[in-house]
């Protein structure tokens, strides 16, 4: 998977401690999707829908020296001004990077007794 998540990020001869930072967002994004669908391994099936997270994952939170997106803040027409805010601080933004991908993962989801 992390030839796959390579690929999305267009990094194509990263140094080894970016590779380390990779797999680490990597493995926090099986993580995520072991917890929520109450299982032990990734399935075949699930592989691309978990290196997508892992690829959000890392543009959202800035690793490896990316910058965070922006969102407007204020906007002021006379003398243009435009207030940008990181994408992270605002308050509409979801933590739970889960919820676009839950179409995939419920279908894979187990009941927990």
């Amino acid at each position: 998977m992390l030839k796959k998540l390579l690929m999305v990020l267009g990094k194509s001869n990263p140094a080894s401690d970016e590779t380390e930072l990779l797999q680490f967002v990597l493995d926090l994004a099986c993580d995520k999707v072991k917890n929520y669908c109450n299982i032990e391994i990734i399935p075949k099936e699930l592989e691309n829908t978990v290196v997508r997270i892992a690829a959000d994952l890392w543009r959202t939170e800035g690793y490896g020296g990316e910058e965070k997106p922006k969102e407007v803040t204020a906007v002021k027409r006379g003398d243009v001004s435009t207030s940008f805010a990181s994408v992270s601080t605002c308050d509409n933004v979801q933590s739970d990077y889960l919820s676009k991908y839950k179409a995939q993962l419920n279908s894979f989801r187990k009941l927990r007794w």
